[in-house]
């Protein structure tokens, strides 16, 4: 039996769908999270053309992808660009899908991306990618972190040694992301956070689905941002 099978999927989804109201108010109670990670995040977001490659780059240093004093490092900007710019047939050909429509065989187009896109001298591959594609696909994607996703996937802010990353991505958006997003509850609930000012970062089902994700950890982990 596969690693990934020993993951209960179901009860993961049905957790962040039913508990959405909690875990909304848990994200939000504070304000815990603004200043330039909430600015580059919705400035990537609507950025086009040259600037956006630009504003995802901000948005990455923002949250927390460079650490100089130890920790993740990024490629200098004209490689992470051009890496950008190289993949971004593959990423544009999924730009008019959501989570609810895209299927598997359209989603394995972001395997090639996932394997060249060229953004970090460290860390693993599924964080940065994740991030980065959260800006790009944001109906599809959603950011993908080791203190938050990863600790609710695993119960710990790490993969097990020798998975499959590229398949742990997929499953996460297809047996999590996608289950949620087409949960009635939650539907019914998002609509009414998504784009409201109040809630700034509900720029996304897939992205509030992560903000839902966030706050149950900031609350059982008990978290100080």
């Amino acid at each position: 039996m596969s690693k990934q099978r020993m993951i209960d999927w179901d009860h993961l989804a049905n957790d962040l769908a039913l508990n959405c109201e909690t875990y909304h108010q848990d994200y939000y109670e504070g304000k815990r999270f603004s200043g330039p990670s909430l600015h580059f995040h919705r400035r990537a977001l609507t950025a086009t053309r040259d600037e956006k490659a630009e504003m995802v780059y901000a948005l990455l240093v923002s949250w927390g992808m460079h650490r100089m004093g130890g920790g993740p490092l990024m490629n200098e900007f004209d490689i992470f660009s051009a890496s950008i710019s190289e993949q971004m047939p593959a990423i544009q050909s999924l730009c008019s899908k959501n989570i609810s429509d895209v299927t598997v065989s359209e989603f394995n187009i972001l395997e090639g991306v996932f394997e060249n896109l060229n953004a970090m001298k460290s860390s693993r591959r599924i964080v940065a990618f994740s991030k980065i594609l959260a800006h790009y696909l944001p109906d599809i994607i959603a950011p993908i972190d080791n203190e938050y996703t990863l600790r609710f996937v695993f119960g710990r802010p790490r993969i097990p040694d020798a998975w499959d990353e590229f398949g742990l991505f997929r499953n996460i958006h297809f047996k999590l992301i996608r289950k949620v997003a087409s949960h009635e509850y939650f539907l019914r609930t998002a609509n009414q956070w998504r784009d409201n000012p109040d809630f700034p970062w509900d720029t996304s089902l897939p992205k509030i689905i992560d903000n839902l994700i966030m706050g149950k950890i900031i609350v059982d982990k008990k978290l100080i941002i």
